[in-house]
């Protein structure tokens, strides 16, 4: 097995990952025991449906969160008049999660809406009146409705920024001009949020004690570093290392903590030698080693890289998800929870039923299947059908945009 994975790498660089590449690793994956073709599984509805459904979204949630002001754009957290989550400040306006998703969401609708660019460049603008305390080319995670950073919002969230170095890369492929921009980001983040390991670290704060040794699920972003890998510089190889020691780590704690889900917690500490789930209230709460709020992401990540790259580990690690997740539920969306224990099962108050972003995120990953094309299409139309009916006013900032995130890929596929 690790004779294909090094042969993929070495194919990886060659090719650019451009999708002649993924016909490659469709090939490899026959060799290690894996779908000899990489399937991809699209809603049953016509791609003119599916646009459809998302133009109406995407002006429902330009409406409630994008929003011009304080210099700039901004993804307005708690424009729908819900508490913003996630230990930020009281007063909170954005953080620079939210910024990614916003600048990536733009780049990805420039066909479908004249405004994007304008407002693509009103974010980078907001983007660059906010550079963490630790120097240029990253973002402070926090802003307050005067305009501010927090007080204990000057460092970053290692998420956010990737997202954003994507989206500027993203821009410069179709648009030009963002190229200084999109390599300065990159510079920053494998200076500061890459561990000695070759592993995200959560911030660029997390340098000491047990911080420096964990990694957050949602962080694993192998689509990104692709993408990285791919731009122009000197770097190429070391985005290749980050991808591939992502898909080692995060599959060796799905390998021995949920063997029969695939599942992954929010947090992982013990790396690079003994990965496994973080202790409660390791940095956020009670349930930092379940697959909870940072870890639904998980799938979304995976799907974005197996729908360009076919990567035969993005697809065992999905297939193995949506076997799951499937049978737990019955084949219906309305009964996936908000938390699930790493073997599947789920913990008291976790039985919250029904919300978009965790409808979302398994409707992303379910573009791999299973390995029983029947009964994954019928999961993929339900996913779709409930994703689709969920209004916008019953979900808050962070269901609604992933949401909106898993219904932009979907609906281009």
């Amino acid at each position: 097995m690790a004779r294909i994975w090094s042969e993929w790498k070495s194919s990886l660089i060659a090719c650019s990952m451009v999708i002649a590449c993924g016909l490659t690793v469709a090939a490899s994956a026959q060799g290690a025991g894996l779908p000899a073709e990489a399937s991809v599984i699209s809603p049953t509805a016509s791609q003119d449906q599916r646009r459809a459904a998302l133009d109406r979204f995407w002006q429902d949630w330009k409406s409630v969160y994008l929003k011009e002001g304080c210099g700039g754009a901004y993804v307005d957290t708690a424009g729908d008049g819900n508490p913003t989550y996630g230990d930020s400040a009281s007063g909170t306006l954005t953080v620079s999660e939210a910024h990614g998703y916003g600048m990536l969401a733009l780049v990805k609708m420039a066909e479908r809406d004249p405004r994007a660019k304008p407002l693509f460049d009103e974010m980078l603008t907001y983007f660059r009146l906010h550079p963490a305390a630790s120097g240029p080319g990253l973002m402070a995670w926090n802003q307050t409705r005067d305009c501010t950073d927090a007080p204990e919002g000057k460092s970053t969230a290692s998420d956010g920024d990737i997202d954003i170095a994507l989206a500027l890369q993203l821009a410069e492929e179709k648009w030009g001009g963002y190229a200084e921009d999109a390599a300065e980001v990159r510079a920053a983040i494998l200076a500061r949020e890459i561990t000695r390991h070759d592993l995200v670290n959560l911030g660029d704060w997390a340098t000491y004690e047990v911080y420096d040794i964990a990694s957050r699920s949602s962080d694993f972003m192998p689509y990104n570093f692709s993408v990285f890998a791919d731009a122009p510089g000197r770097d190429a190889s070391r985005w290749i290392e980050i991808r591939d020691a992502g898909y080692e780590v995060w599959g060796r704690i799905s390998a021995h903590y949920a063997k029969d889900t695939g599942l992954v917690p929010d947090f992982m500490v013990g790396m690079p030698d003994d990965p496994r789930p973080a202790p409660p209230e390791f940095l956020e709460g009670a349930y930092d080693g379940y697959y909870s709020w940072n870890a639904l992401r998980y799938p979304y990540r995976l799907a974005a890289d197996y729908r360009i790259s076919h990567d035969p580990r993005a697809a065992e690690r999905l297939m193995r998800i949506n076997a799951w997740i499937r049978t737990e539920t019955g084949g219906d969306p309305a009964r996936i929870a908000s938390t699930y224990r790493l073997d599947g099962s789920i913990p008291r108050d976790g039985r919250w039923t029904g919300e978009a972003g965790w409808i979302s995120m398994f409707a992303a990953g379910a573009i791999a299947g299973s390995g029983d094309p029947a009964a994954d299409q019928a999961w993929m139309d339900a996913l779709w059908t409930a994703m689709v009916a969920i209004p916008i006013e019953e979900g808050d900032y962070f269901g609604n945009t992933l949401k909106l995130l898993a219904m932009i890929d979907l609906a281009e596929m």
